[in-house]
């Protein structure tokens, strides 16, 4: 993919190539998560929008960040790949890069408690702002006050 590597000819030590299944997919991983918002916009030069923000939780200290980037004429994908530690689960926003990062930005601070710094409105988008927790972590508690309040103790 030539605009992969133009990205990675700007910097060379910062990626690396991970398989794929696509053809007219490329995955890399970024190994510096304080690197992340230079190659966003290094890559907006080559992607027309940010297609996915997808968070993977893994157990016990990582979260996976993989930002699926699409360019509509060439009909390629990038996904860039970035691991943040559970505990310090922070990374910066890349919402003044791709405006739509701002809504998948909200989603996966709501349901997996991801902090985006410098984000313009980080709030829940889909829980209430009292929602105890974040229900997509795989050490979420359904506790007795969430049953209540999701129906999930309901008998049909």
């Amino acid at each position: 993919m030539e605009s992969l590597d133009r990205i990675k000819g700007r910097f060379p030590s910062m990626l690396k190539d991970v398989p794929s299944t696509n053809d007219n997919e490329a995955v890399v991983e970024l190994a510096d998560k304080t690197q992340l918002r230079k190659i966003v916009a290094e890559a907006k030069k080559y992607f027309d929008l940010l297609f996915m923000l997808m968070v993977v939780d893994r157990p016990p200290k990582t979260f996976e960040m993989n930002y699926v980037l699409s360019s509509y004429s060439k009909k390629d994908l990038l996904t860039i790949r970035v691991n943040i530690d559970r505990d310090e689960a922070e990374i910066d926003s890349i919402a003044g890069i791709f405006t739509s990062a701002e809504w998948e930005e909200r989603e996966a601070y709501d349901l997996f408690g991801i902090d985006f710094r410098h984000h313009p409105d980080q709030r829940r988008i889909l829980l209430p702002e009292d929602w105890p927790g974040h229900p997509l972590r795989k050490d979420f508690e359904v506790t007795e006050e969430v049953k209540n309040w999701t129906g999930l103790d309901m008998k049909f």
